[in-house]
């Protein structure tokens, strides 16, 4: 996985030794059949769950659901109702529906994951192909961060944007030939629809050519006049106004303003977040993150790696806003860690590996290669188990009557530290959080109510007689909570207190405003129950009850 030699694969070079690697036909070819054999490698874990267990996905997923399918199901129009309307974020709403037109909408959402990985990857390879005018090898080592912690936690509109933004980029710096006006309309255009895709694919876009077009300015002989060349880049900052009039539009309709820079915790967090897969670090992540700092390392000590001239100062100014970056940005979440994970694409696709040594080329490569099989290996076999559990609730959800309302039960600390049963410990661990949203399923299988729902900043929202138990920011209820606020007396006690969004808890009062309790217990029952439940379904980590009415 390196360049091996001087100035790429694209064209004829030579080792030391004389050795000339992939001329021609043969070197456009054998590149190719590299790439695309990674790529198949890359999404395999796709093939083994209906549904990938990233956090928020399954949430995703059932809006998703919702807009293809409302019309068509009374139930599940009588819960929740579609509001479109300019957001931040709609990458997923306009691409999923389209694609379940020609698919079911459990497929069109796994489409969409795998777009948004080959888009990290594809935009890798675009980038470094304009900024060094061939593609060789060294874009190719992209595959070892795709599996990230903003994959995890199910971000996947903003990966996909982060994708488009490498395209975006790429597509300026390679019009730079272009007539000024044509230029700037086509690219305002472009900057709109990241916008709309994702704000943050948009911020990265603005920050990226702005930085990148100053620095070529300073780079000019300072015979060129000042205010001309003042002028130039005025012009060409007016291509971001069309997003920032669509964000502005936006702002009403996202009802949340809450920022938090976050604790020292969290940056160190982020910092490993390009490696991470996980809401902590395993050791195969650690040696991910690991063997990436060497390399990078070693490559700069050797002056191995070359940045492109035009590149230092885009990447100078990625670094400064992610240590800027809050924890929470108008409320969302783990804003910090989303730079720190696209930066080591943007670093790719700004230089070139040069490595003169053969073994040494090869010793990289084959180290790259453990690397990524094993990352493979762990989250196929992950989404194997994830994906058993998640289709044994989906079959027994089938005694949940159609339109119910839906509770979800949680105590994390009955599997902290448990392995997963298809892995050893040091490659993955299971993840409690992996299930926050499970439950969002049944929107899809019985069309029922799940109160946490995203239904504040979307296209979807909820029904006006559920909105008193609709809460976005919402997660599994604790055992103890669910118990004490059975008690009408112990609930007056309870904090129930708005949130971010406003929004107060959804259980207050679950006893007469939910039907049925789904509670993720994995296997560990001796928890008292309150007694108006009433058992419908024993899962091997779940257990299924109807809420008995009085």
């Amino acid at each position: 996985m390196t360049d091996a030699v001087g100035h790429g694969l694209g064209s004829p070079t030579r080792h030391r030794t004389g050795v000339t690697l992939f001329t021609g036909r043969v070197a456009r070819w054998a590149l190719v059949t590299f790439y695309g054999a990674l790529w198949t490698a890359m999404l395999a874990p796709l093939l083994f769950a209906a549904v990938p267990p990233l956090i928020d996905y399954p949430n995703h997923l059932a809006r998703m659901w919702i807009l293809v399918h409302h019309g068509d199901i009374p139930e599940l129009a009588g819960n929740y109702v579609l509001n479109w309307r300019i957001l931040p974020d709609m990458g997923m709403d306009l691409i999923v529906p389209a694609l379940a037109q020609m698919m079911p909408v459990v497929d069109a959402g796994r489409v969409f994951v795998a777009l948004a990985m080959l888009g990290l990857v594809a935009g890798t390879a675009t980038l470094h192909r304009t900024l060094h005018g061939r593609v060789g090898l060294w874009p190719v080592w992209a595959v070892l961060f795709v599996y990230n912690a903003v994959l995890f936690w199910g971000f996947v509109t903003c990966l996909f944007a982060v994708g488009l933004y490498l395209f975006a980029f790429s597509g300026w710096i390679a019009s730079r030939r272009w007539p000024a006006l044509p230029r700037l309309l086509v690219f305002a255009g472009v900057a709109a629809l990241l916008f709309l895709t994702h704000v943050f694919a948009f911020g990265l876009y603005c920050l990226s050519v702005a930085a990148y077009e100053l620095g070529l300015r300073l780079r000019l002989p300072r015979r060129r006049g000042l205010l001309k060349s003042a002028a130039s880049y005025a012009l060409l900052c007016l291509q971001f106004i069309p997003g920032l009039v669509l964000w502005y539009a936006s702002l009403g309709n996202v009802k949340s303003a809450y920022t938090a820079y976050g604790s020292l915790g969290s940056k160190l967090n982020a910092l490993f977040s390009p490696a991470t897969f996980g809401t902590s670090l395993a050791p195969l992540d650690r040696l991910t993150w690991l063997a990436a700092a060497l390399v990078l390392f070693f490559a700069i000590s050797r002056g191995a790696l070359k940045l492109a001239p035009e590149m230092r100062l885009p990447l100078a100014a990625m670094i400064v806003v992610a240590l800027m970056m809050p924890e929470v940005a108008n409320g969302s979440w783990i804003a910090d860690s989303r730079i720190p994970v696209v930066l080591p694409f943007v670093l790719i696709a700004g230089t070139r590996l040069q490595i003169e040594r053969r073994r040494l080329a090869y010793g990289l490569g084959l180290s790259a290669a453990i690397c990524f099989g094993l990352r493979i290996w762990a989250v196929s076999q992950s989404w194997v188990d994830y994906g058993r559990w998640f289709d044994e609730f989906r079959q027994a959800a089938a005694v949940i009557a159609p339109g119910s309302k839906m509770l979800v039960v949680e105590d994390e600390r009955s599997v902290a530290g448990q392995a997963l049963p298809g892995l050893p410990e040091v490659l993955a661990e299971l993840q409690p959080n992996a299930f926050r949203h499970m439950g969002a399923l049944a929107v899809i299988d019985r069309a029922a109510y799940f109160p946490y729902l995203f239904t504040q900043a979307t296209t979807v929202g909820v029904a006006p007689e559920n909105r008193e138990i609709a809460q976005t920011a919402g997660v599994p209820v604790e055992p103890e909570t669910l118990i004490r606020s059975a008690n009408p007396a112990e609930a007056a006690s309870l904090d129930t207190r708005p949130d971010v969004y406003g929004q107060r808890p959804y259980w207050r009062d679950w006893p007469n405003a939910f039907d049925y309790v789904l509670w993720l217990d994995f296997a560990e029952r001796r928890q008292p129950r309150p007694e108006q439940l009433s058992l419908l379904h024993a899962g091997s980590f779940f257990t299924l009850y109807r809420v008995v009415k009085r």
